[in-house]
């Protein structure tokens, strides 16, 4: 739930949280804006253009992507569903967000178009994302793909008219497709790497690719003026801004001093971006699966054009990429080639060659490795796909993916069965209040789900609601979360964890001080006794006994058969049973506790106990679409220190109850 702070209050925090560079590079920005500067050097209609004979992109070397058809032969790719995945697209369908196909058209609003500094989060009542999907051009990749398969013209064809018509309804600076320099830049990202493999089509004409480069150059006049703001958020804008810069500026610098300004701007951007946004244990800025995924594509292709530039990349900042790259091969789960659903996800996937579902995190971790590790982490696959295309050394020597680890990924189990537990301490902005997550996959199935996100920009509850600590696989304390929600995407009074000794192998305990200003500590201790059985212990220290607290363990379950017998909930899916105990203690006594209720939601509906919320039973796997789950729930009253047991039974033979 947000808060209403007092001003002084959250100055406070916001100092002392954030810090005092991220915010004054915020407070430049928004000076600028009031004022009117970002405006009038982001004219309507853009700045004049320096010199026309910059634009012939087709004498132009490009750096990356430069992958011809036989190239995409013996990996087993599918190239069938990219080929129908196509087909679709020159039919006036994409899958936005990598969920169900819709059609799209780069119209937005039925009133005249205004600059860019008039649009926020909603454009006539409408989430702004659904805006900028399809202008991203991320589809297009698929058309290339498609192209290199079978030679088909339609592809470029359809490239090339889909350019028209979105330059035809986004004048430059106009609208809400021109509202985000990050959007922008991603554009400029797409659109020179898939020119590459257009560039040879019969539809990429002379008078095609030369309004292809003068758009490049106006969006690349977009992202200067507001690279404050961009810094001040110490995420993947700052990121992405700084690469578009880089491709812009290697097109035009032979020509141009403003595009060699771009280009060193660009490299410095980036490094720098990449070393404060990077913990030195691999940890992004953003705690988010899916933009460590996005933050390391960027990587990827920035990496190429150093190389292709002869630019010698700082060893720290190498050295920050290899240790971000083992923090997502240490948690890849080996059978899906999912990722716990860790933080904001918000769709994006810029680079989608050798995915088999949006959710696939093995092309980028295969790619990454080889680039920043210096060997595959995987064996020979379909994933393989974007390393070709980035033109990576395909080599067979490999580092064992179960053999990478990672200091800020704290996991236990084996190959098939394994969990993470969740715990850090902020450096900047959390994404979600999610202290002591616990993550549990089986057999390929999440079985402890992270809800995701959903979205940013509906109306309540689902503006960005699944960030609360009440659906993530911990404990809420009196209906409250581990942090105080000032904002979307801010949270104030950070919650700190602190890892403890531990006095045997395959054993997880941490602790977090979010409840402090209660008097509560909350630690938990996971233990790995076989693939078969995982024990959670949560202890609740409260330092004031005589008050009464309301403590909520939560659960995210997939959607199962299920039963309730006591405080056990069996589930069961295709001959794989999960069975989960829950027994609570007062420590100081030694008794048992009964639950007040035990709740079991699906989708937003109660089926069970008298706890309701919309939220409760939802996982998101992707930005704007959700899908049923099992949330349960136990609630308990208590006045002194609680130990909550929950015991895991994991079993591909029935339970004695079931036969």
């Amino acid at each position: 739930m947000r808060v209403q702070l007092n001003p002084i209050y959250k100055l406070f925090f916001l100092t002392k949280e954030i810090g005092i560079p991220q915010l004054t590079e915020y407070a430049l920005y928004k000076l600028a804006e009031r004022t009117g500067i970002v405006e009038r050097n982001t004219p309507s209609l853009g700045l004049p253009i320096e010199n026309e004979k910059l634009f012939d992109l087709k004498s132009v070397p490009f750096p990356v992507f430069k992958i011809e058809k036989n190239n995409l032969t013996g990996f087993n790719i599918d190239t069938k569903s990219i080929v129908t995945h196509a087909d679709s697209i020159t039919k006036g369908n994409f899958h936005p967000f990598g969920g169900e196909p819709q059609p799209f058209a780069f119209t937005q609003t039925s009133k005249p178009l205004e600059h860019w500094t008039r649009y926020g989060d909603l454009v006539d009542g409408k989430d702004i994302k659904w805006i900028w999907e399809p202008a991203r051009f991320a589809w297009s990749f698929i058309l290339a793909r498609a192209y290199l398969i079978t030679g088909d013209e339609q592809y470029p064809k359809t490239f090339w008219d889909k350019f028209a018509e979105f330059e035809q309804f986004n004048p430059v600076n106009l609208g809400p497709n021109w509202l985000s320099a990050q959007e922008v830049a991603i554009r400029i990202i797409t659109w020179v790497n898939v020119y590459q493999i257009f560039k040879t089509s019969k539809h990429t004409t002379e008078i095609n690719s030369k309004k292809l480069a003068i758009s490049v150059w106006h969006h690349a006049a977009r992202i200067p003026p507001t690279l404050a703001y961009a810094r001040s958020q110490k995420n993947n804008h700052q990121l992405s801004e700084a690469l578009g810069l880089i491709v812009a500026g290697s097109i035009f610098s032979n020509g141009s001093q403003k595009a060699k300004k771009w280009l060193e701007l660009g490299i410095n951007e980036f490094n720098s971006g990449l070393l404060n946004q990077t913990e030195p244990d691999g940890t992004y800025s953003q705690h988010s699966a899916n933009y460590h995924r996005l933050m390391l594509q960027i990587s990827l292709i920035y990496y190429g054009y150093t190389k292709f530039l002869h630019v010698e990349v700082p060893t720290k900042v190498i050295e920050r990429l290899a240790a971000a790259t083992r923090w997502m091969i240490a948690q890849l789960d080996p059978v899906s080639g999912r990722l716990p659903n860790l933080g904001h996800n918000d769709g994006t996937l810029l680079l989608p060659m050798g995915t088999s579902e949006f959710r696939d995190y093995r092309p980028t971790a295969q790619a990454a490795s080889r680039a920043f590790l210096g060997a595959a982490c995987l064996p020979p696959g379909p994933w393989d796909e974007l390393s070709v295309w980035l033109g990576l050394d395909l080599d067979d020597s490999q580092v064992s993916g179960h053999s990478v680890t990672s200091p800020a990924v704290h996991k236990i189990g084996i190959k098939n069965c394994w969990a993470t537990l969740r715990g850090v301490k902020y450096h900047g902005r959390p994404a979600h209040a999610d202290q002591l997550h616990l993550d549990l996959w089986w057999n390929g199935t999440n079985i402890t789900q992270d809800a995701g996100t959903f979205s940013y920009n509906e109306a309540p509850p689902w503006d960005n609601s699944l960030s609360s600590t009440l659906v993530h696989n911990t404990i809420m304390v009196d209906e409250q979360d581990q942090m105080v929600r000032a904002g979307k995407f801010l949270w104030l009074e950070q919650a700190r964890a602190l890892w403890l000794p531990v006095p045997k192998p395959n054993t997880l305990c941490a602790s977090h001080n979010g409840y402090r200003r209660k008097g509560i500590s909350h630690q938990r201790t996971v233990d790995f006794i076989s693939e078969q059985e995982i024990l959670v212990t949560d202890l609740l220290e409260m330092k004031h006994s005589n008050e009464n607290h309301q403590v909520v363990l939560h659960w995210l379950l997939p959607d199962w058969s299920w039963k309730l017998n006591g405080q056990t909930i069996l589930l069961e899916h295709k001959k794989h049973w999960v069975e989960l105990s829950i027994l609570a203690i007062d420590v100081k006594n030694g008794y048992t506790i009964i639950p007040t209720d035990l709740s079991v939601i699906r989708a937003g509906s109660t089926l069970l106990g008298s706890r309701t919320n919309p939220i409760l039973g939802w996982v998101s796997h992707t930005y704007g679409v959700k899908a049923p789950a099992l949330s349960f729930l136990a609630n308990y009253s208590t006045t002194t220190s609680i130990q909550l047991t929950t015991c895991w039974k994991l079993t591909t033979s029935a339970p004695a109850t079931e036969e």
